[in-house]
């Protein structure tokens, strides 16, 4: 395996252990599990009294079943920008880090919205400068004209 990717699931606060148990939802995977991940094992992967789990994103952007690709799908994939990513945080429960991820999302988006704002208010006030200029100009070529005209 090469280098780590910056945002891959392992690292992910919405990394969980799911089973199949209506009255259970997902089960927070620790850090010290999170480690054994790291290393491909994966041995910890049960609940309860040896009831099969499986590990999934909260948000099911993925679902590892019992796929063979797993440490592909956790470890080495780059989330980058392209999910729900969020840093693992082992003192936050799922739904208050989803909360807080929502916002930020929302903050992100209200600062690209700010920049466009911004740039169009420049690009409108060096219009307006040579908007006046260009009257500045065309008012001088009347002067002009009007005194120095020979008709």
């Amino acid at each position: 395996m090469g280098l780590k990717p910056k945002q891959s699931c392992v690292d992910c606060h919405f990394f969980v252990k799911t089973i199949k148990d209506p009255q259970r939802g997902p089960i927070e995977i620790e850090a010290s599990e999170r480690e054994k991940v790291r290393q491909e094992d994966y041995s910890w992967v049960v609940y309860g009294q040896g009831v099969n789990a499986w590990l999934a994103c909260y948000f099911d952007v993925w679902h590892e079943g019992y796929s063979a690709k797993r440490h592909q799908v956790i470890v080495e994939k780059d989330r980058g920008d392209s999910c729900f990513w969020w840093p693992y945080n082992p003192d936050m429960l799922p739904p208050a880090a989803k909360i807080l991820q929502e916002r930020e999302a929302k903050n992100r988006d209200a600062e690209h919205d700010r920049s466009l704002t911004r740039r169009g208010l420049k690009i409108a006030t060096i219009a307006l400068f040579i908007n006046a200029a260009g009257l500045f100009v065309n008012a001088g070529l009347k002067v002009y004209e009007l005194f120095f005209s020979r008709t």
